[in-house]
């Protein structure tokens, strides 16, 4: 071969590689960025880490529902801890968004300032709370059949119950957020007996049972297609909690791609944030839930009623399971409780006008409080670096019903 073809062979394989050497290259100098990117302490704490750190007491519980799930039951006593007011996180998280606001005093440590006496459920699917008397999370399928109905109708009322027995009062307070805020509202409207045990229900970023949610990230795991690959792949749980660094470091070190994802349930500009912040709610914030809930929340979203239903098995399998051929459904006006709703102007996860049925499916006289103009998106009511535009309000509301 003459050295006029050598070159010319030469010119084309290096032509070829380029295209692969050149994107490789590229993957190595963000991977290597990526890895040397530091994240604050914070992120990797523990609940009582992060409790310890901040100078707050911790305590922590087992909790066994009537359908044999064991969850975890969080306590902060504050220093001289009054009445208990119990707090539901909302979908795939943990008891961890009541405490790791990055900016601003966390609501939990607000209401422990405040001399209540804080518990933190951690409801079925969450990382922290992963038993079960007989199923394994990670090799029984068993174990994720289940949806937002059995952690309003189980979850809550065992942990009402293990607090009220542990602390002795007759009553206590209960705060949610988003998911969690409406399994108060589906147990009560379940269970109306029990305006017994609750003084007050404070409802944080959530709807009743009209479903309209704006937020892209919502709509994608409320999607048909995305629980249909997942059962495919069979895939049980999803937004799992890991211990892998990786993408948290991603998010420190590409603060700018962060913002633009996180944009629809938390506006780092709205909420007065820090970029360097996201990593650690990544991290932390992740819980895990069940593909069956998010095809529940599927069927909520189709559910044009004022009454919500349980879930929905089909004709047959309704039959098996409620004795009728359709689930049963939950009236909001059976509640006796008092009720407190507070949302956001900006929350896109929960529009203004679903905010507003949910107003007009409460009796009343039992809805005490309502405020949907809040200057906050979703993540800001957790995560906003100015709690005093609502906290007060909450805090007002819990001392006022727990006193009576």
């Amino acid at each position: 071969m003459d050295q006029q073809k050598l070159r010319v062979y030469l010119f084309r394989i290096f032509s070829f590689l380029k295209w692969i050497l050149i994107p490789f290259g590229i993957c190595l100098v963000i991977s290597h960025k990526i890895e040397q990117t530091d994240i604050p302490p914070q992120a990797t704490f523990t609940f009582e880490e992060h409790c310890k750190f901040y100078n707050y007491s911790f305590e922590k519980y087992t909790v066994t529902t009537d359908d044999d799930y064991i969850l975890s039951l969080y306590r902060i006593p504050g220093k001289n801890p009054g009445p208990p007011v119990l707090l539901i996180h909302g979908l795939s998280n943990s008891a961890n968004c009541f405490i790791v606001n990055q900016c601003a005093h966390p609501p939990a440590f607000i209401l422990a300032d405040q001399n209540f006496d804080i518990w933190l459920g951690n409801c079925r699917g969450s990382h922290l709370s992963r038993g079960h008397k007989y199923w394994n999370a990670t090799i029984d399928e068993q174990y994720w059949d289940w949806s937002f109905p059995d952690i309003a109708l189980y979850d809550l009322p065992a942990f009402v119950s293990f607090v009220k027995n542990h602390t002795g009062h007759e009553k206590i307070g209960m705060v949610g957020h988003s998911q969690g805020a409406a399994a108060i509202l589906w147990m009560l409207g379940y269970y109306p007996h029990m305006k017994d045990d609750l003084a007050v229900g404070v409802l944080i970023g959530t709807s009743g049972s009209i479903f309209t949610s704006e937020s892209p990230y919502i709509q994608f795991l409320s999607s048909s297609w995305l629980h249909f690959l997942c059962e495919v792949i069979g895939i049980n749980v999803i937004s799992d909690w890991s211990d892998d660094l990786f993408l948290t470091k991603f998010i420190q070190a590409f603060p700018e791609i962060a913002i633009l994802i996180a944009h629809d349930l938390y506006d780092i500009k709205l909420n007065s944030g820090l970029p360097e912040h996201l990593g650690t709610y990544y991290h932390r914030m992740r819980g895990g839930t069940s593909i069956k809930n998010l095809k529940f929340w599927r069927q909520a979203v189709n559910n044009q009623s004022k009454n919500p239903k349980l879930y929905d098995y089909g004709p047959e399998e309704n039959i098996k399971k409620y004795g009728s051929s359709n689930p049963p459904s939950i009236n909001f006006m059976d509640i006796e409780t008092p009720l407190a709703v507070i949302n956001g102007k900006y929350d896109l996860a929960v529009p203004q006008k679903d905010s507003l049925v949910l107003k007009e499916s409460i009796k009343k006289e039992k809805l005490v409080f309502y405020h949907d103009e809040y200057p906050h998106d979703h993540g800001g009511l957790m995560f906003s670096c100015n709690m005093t535009y609502f906290y007060q309000d909450v805090t007002q509301l819990l001392k006022k019903y727990l006193s009576q």
